[in-house]
């Protein structure tokens, strides 16, 4: 199992996942997020051996492509509204992407749509916010999945939820996302639960 840990802005939390067995580290650049890279202390290139993730939201693709280049980042998450054609546009320039659908008691209907134009689905707790918002989804509705695209979990991942997790059985369950249920405040990290997450997990 895949692990993504999302909202890193402070150096000492990036040195922290650096040591770690993650795999994915994301950074939101989305400036009404309480957890949005420039608030942070990272204002450098970011430096790390893990797949550095960007998360947008709704943003000019221009300004994408200068972050991405900025920080040299793996992938692109699309955490809005974008349109299929929209992530063909940045596919075509060679970046990886993960698109967000927020999900509620059913998996969004227009799925297929961009499943030629995305590397992976992510599937968040729709709230009020675009992501970040604690709450977790029913996990039942993931049975409804039928596509190949291969798909990452998220929304109000907590510690107590390492169980329940290790027994979904889904073929295209690709990895986990978490984020707010580890934090002490927005955009600090507790690293001691995230340790004891990520060593339960990849036992």
């Amino acid at each position: 199992m895949k692990i993504k840990v999302c909202g890193i802005r402070n150096q000492d939390n990036l040195t922290f996942l650096n040591a770690s067995e993650v795999d994915f580290i994301g950074f939101i650049f989305y400036n009404k997020s309480k957890r949005n890279f420039d608030d942070g202390d990272l204002k450098q290139t970011i430096k790390s051996n893990k797949l550095k993730v960007g998360v947008f939201v709704n943003e000019r693709i221009e300004k994408v492509e200068n972050i991405a280049q900025t920080h040299n980042l793996d992938y692109l998450q699309l955490h809005g509204d974008e349109s299929p054609a929209y992530c063909q546009a940045l596919k075509e320039k060679g970046y990886k992407l993960i698109k967000a659908f927020s999900v509620h008691d059913e998996l969004p209907a227009d799925l297929i749509a961009y499943e030629d134009v995305v590397d992976y689905f992510l599937f968040d707790t729709k709230g009020p916010a675009y992501g970040g918002n604690g709450t977790q989804f029913d996990w039942s509705v993931l049975k409804q999945y039928k596509l190949s695209k291969p798909f990452i979990l998220s929304g109000g991942i907590g510690l107590e939820d390492v169980a329940v997790i290790k027994k979904l059985d889904h073929p295209k369950l690709f990895a986990v996302d978490v984020n707010s249920r580890f934090e002490v405040s927005p955009g600090q990290k507790d690293e001691k639960a995230l340790k004891e997450f990520i060593e339960e997990l990849k036992q």
